[in-house]
C-alpha cells in the first residue's frame, strides 16, 4: 500500500517538483485510513502542506477510501509531543524559503571553490567563529548554494536555530512595507533579535539606497555585537560596492572575504556529470565535454543541460553532432524542437504554429497555448522565461497559465489529461518515426 500511494504521487507531480521537495519523502505509518508522512525538516513539510495539500489527499482518498486522511511530519520532532504549542516554538524563522536541493553533499567542491567551501563548512559547525563573512563572485558560480548550504544545514542540525535568509531586495521591500504600514519596530524585532544567522544575497542591489543601507548598518551591529553569524554574498568585492555608505563597506571588511574563483573545464565536466545525475538522465561524457567547453559558467551549463534534456524528453534521442547544432546553432537541425512542439500542439488543436504564438484568443488557440507552456515546463523542464520566448509571450504571463492547467489537473479535468497524454503519443511518433 505504501509503495502504491509513492507511485501515485510520483506519476502526478513534476519531475522538478518531485526533485525538490519529495527526495526524502516517505510514509511512516498507515494505521486506520490514517497516513502519516515523514519528511526532513520543517520547512518541507510547510511547503508541501501549502502547494501539494490537494494532491496528496486525492491520492490518499483515491487508494484507501473517501473517509482516510493524512498528515505530514518531519524527522526532528519524532520524540517530541505532537501538541501544537512546541512545534510552534520550534518553528525556523524562514523569509524567503531555502531550496532544498541546496547542500552541502551536492555541491562540486574544486580548486576554484575550496576554500570558500571550507570556510562554510566550519561556519555551520561553528557559527558566529568567522563574522562577517563577506562572500563575492562573478555570476553563477555558487554563491546562492553555498550561502543556502549552510542554512539547509543549520536548520537540520539544529531545529531550534533561526535562520533569516533574503535577498537585499526582499530586505528593502519588506522594510518600505513595514514604514508603509506603521510595523517597523516589528521588522527590526524579526531580524535583530529573533534571527540566529542573516544571510543577505545580492548585497549589490543596495547600492545608492541610502535608506535600505542605514538599516541594514544598524541591523548587521546589532546582530554582530550578539555575537551571531552573518554572511553577505555578493557579486563584487566591498570596496567596488559604489555610493554604499563607507562605514558599511568597512562592516564588510572587518569580517572575512572569501572569493570564489572561476571554474576550469575539469571543475565545469564535474558540475556537468553532477547536474545529469541529480535529473537522473544520461547524457553521453563527450557531450558534457563539449559543453564544458563552450560555457565557463555553472549557471550556463545547467541551462545548456535543460534545453539538452529537453530536446531527449521530446524527440528520444541525442547524440553530440545535434547538441553541437541545438547550443550553437552552427548547423541548425532541420527544425528546432520549439517549432516541433509548435506543430503538434498546432495540429491537436486544429490551429497553426502562427496562431499559437500570436494575440488571437480564440478557445482553442487559447487552449493550445496554455497547455503547450504547461507541457513545456512540467515536461520539457524548461524555465518560464525559455517558454517565454518559444511562446513570445511574458514570464508572468507563463507563470499565469502553467498555474490554471495546474488547477485544472489537480481539479481532475479529463480534457487536459487527454491533451498532456495526446502530446506526449504524438511527440514520440515524431521522434521514432521521422529523421531529425
Amino acid at each position: 500500500m505504501k509503495k502504491e500511494i509513492i507511485v501515485a504521487l510520483k506519476e502526478k507531480i513534476s519531475r522538478q517538483n518531485w526533485e525538490s521537495w519529495f527526495l526524502d519523502f516517505d510514509i511512516r505509518e498507515i494505521k486506520d485510513k490514517h497516513v502519516i508522512f515523514e519528511v526532513g525538516n520543517i520547512f518541507i513539510k510547510d511547503r508541501l502542506e501549502k502547494k501539494f495539500n490537494k494532491i496528496i489527499s486525492k491520492i490518499v482518498k483515491d487508494i484507501l477510501g473517501k473517509d482516510s486522511t493524512f498528515e505530514i511530519t518531519y524527522k526532528e520532532v519524532k520524540n517530541v509531543k505532537s501538541e501544537a504549542g512546541p512545534l510552534i516554538k520550534k518553528r525556523p524563522l524562514l523569509i524567503t524559503p531555502l531550496n532544498p536541493k541546496y547542500t552541502f553533499e551536492n555541491l562540486v567542491v574544486g580548486e576554484f571553490n575550496k576554500f570558500a567551501y571550507n570556510v562554510f563548512i566550519e561556519a555551520s559547525k561553528k557559527p558566529g567563529f568567522y563574522n562577517p563573512i563577506f562572500l563575492y563572485s562573478g555570476v553563477g558560480l555558487g554563491k546562492t548554494h553555498l550561502a543556502q548550504a549552510l542554512g539547509n544545514y543549520l536548520l537540520e542540525s539544529n531545529p531550534d536555530m533561526k535562520v533569516a535568509y533574503l535577498t537585499s531586495e526582499e530586505f528593502m521591500n519588506e522594510m518600505f512595507s513595514a514604514i508603509k504600514n506603521g510595523n517597523i519596530e516589528d521588522f527590526r524585532e524579526k531580524y535583530r533579535k529573533k534571527a540566529d544567522i542573516l544571510i543577505i544575497d545580492d548585497i549589490q542591489f543596495l547600492i545608492g539606497i541610502k535608506s535600505a543601507q542605514t538599516e541594514l548598518f544598524h541591523t548587521f551591529n546589532t546582530i554582530h555585537e550578539a555575537g551571531k553569524q552573518i554572511i553577505i554574498c555578493s557579486d563584487r568585492t566591498p570596496q567596488e560596492l559604489k555610493d554604499f555608505h563607507s562605514r558599511m563597506i568597512s562592516r564588510f571588511q572587518m569580517g572575512l572575504l572569501v572569493k570564489i574563483e572561476k571554474p576550469n573545464k575539469e571543475d565545469l565536466f564535474k558540475i556537468g556529470k553532477k547536474i545529469c545525475q541529480m535529473k537522473h538522465i544520461e547524457i553521453e561524457d563527450k557531450i558534457i565535454d563539449y559543453i564544458s567547453n563552450v560555457y565557463d559558467n555553472p549557471r550556463l551549463i545547467h541551462g545548456a543541460i535543460l534545453k539538452l534534456i529537453a530536446y531527449k524528453n521530446l524527440y528520444g534521442k541525442l547524440n553530440l553532432s545535434i547538441a553541437e547544432s541545438i547550443l550553437t546553432n552552427v548547423s541548425k537541425p532541420p527544425k528546432s524542437f520549439e517549432q516541433r512542439l509548435l506543430e503538434i500542439l498546432a495540429d491537436i488543436f486544429d490551429c497553426s504554429p502562427e496562431d499559437i504564438i500570436s494575440s488571437k484568443r480564440t478557445k482553442n488557440i487559447s487552449y493550445a497555448r496554455k497547455v503547450g507552456m504547461y507541457y513545456a515546463v512540467k515536461k520539457l523542464n524548461l524555465s518560464t522565461r525559455d517558454v517565454g520566448t518559444i511562446f513570445k509571450k511574458s514570464h508572468s504571463s507563463v507563470v499565469q497559465n502553467v498555474k490554471q492547467v495546474e488547477k485544472l489537473i489537480n481539479d481532475g479535468n479529463i480534457i487536459v489529461k487527454n491533451y498532456l497524454k495526446q502530446i506526449d503519443k504524438t511527440s514520440k511518433t515524431f521522434a521514432h518515426g521521422e529523421s531529425m
